[in-house]
C-alpha cells in the first residue's frame, strides 16, 4: 500500500471515530426535576444503591444515598444524565432535599 493511501486511510478512520464520538456525546440528556421518593425507588445491587426514576435505574453515589432521609422528608430535587443510545443507564449528579439552602440544611 502506498504512502498516499495509507494517510487517506488513517485520516478516514480518524474521521470516523471523532464523527461516532460525538454523536455519542450529543445523544447525551441532563434532566432536572422535583420527585418524591419512596423505600420502593431505591434498590441496592451488589452493594451499589440505584434510584428508579422514569423508568430508569440511575446510579446512585453513596454520597447521595446518604443525604436521603424519607422518615422525615419524600420530595427531593434531582438531576441525572443518560444517554438516549443506551437502554437503561443514567446517573444522579445531583440531589438535594426540596427547599433546602444553597448554605446548608
Amino acid at each position: 500500500m502506498s504512502k498516499s493511501k495509507w494517510f487517506v486511510l488513517c485520516l478516514l478512520i480518524l474521521f470516523v471515530g471523532i464523527f461516532a464520538t460525538g454523536f455519542y456525546t450529543l445523544s447525551e440528556v441532563l434532566i432536572e426535576k422535583t420527585v418524591k421518593i419512596e423505600e420502593q425507588n431505591i434498590i441496592e445491587k451488589n452493594g451499589e444503591y440505584y434510584l428508579l426514576i422514569d423508568e430508569r435505574e440511575l446510579s446512585l453515589s453513596k454520597n447521595f444515598y446518604d443525604k436521603i432521609e424519607l422518615e422525615k422528608y419524600n420530595e427531593y430535587k434531582i438531576k441525572y444524565v443518560y444517554n438516549r443510545l443506551k437502554k437503561n443507564d443514567g446517573e444522579v449528579v445531583m440531589l438535594k432535599r426540596y427547599g433546602e439552602q444553597p448554605w446548608g440544611e
